[in-house]
């Protein structure tokens, strides 16, 4: 069985970065919401990851362990 990877959290300026803690992911913030949406895209292309929208408008990137 193999397991996630989280690769990165995309969040806004809007989000408090006080209270988001990545642990060993990246966290990128984007100046709006449009900007997010673009960085999501190209980083979940590029790692070939899977995208999770998180309730909170947050954006997470993970990968299969390989």
């Amino acid at each position: 069985m193999s397991g996630i990877n989280i690769y990165a959290i995309i969040a806004t300026e809007a989000h408090d970065i006080n209270i988001v803690n990545p642990g060993n992911s990246v966290l990128i913030r984007a100046k709006n919401e449009e900007e997010q949406q673009v960085i999501m895209r190209e980083i979940a292309l590029a790692v070939m990851g899977d995208v999770v929208k998180l309730s909170n408008g947050m954006y997470m990137i993970i990968t299969a362990v390989r």
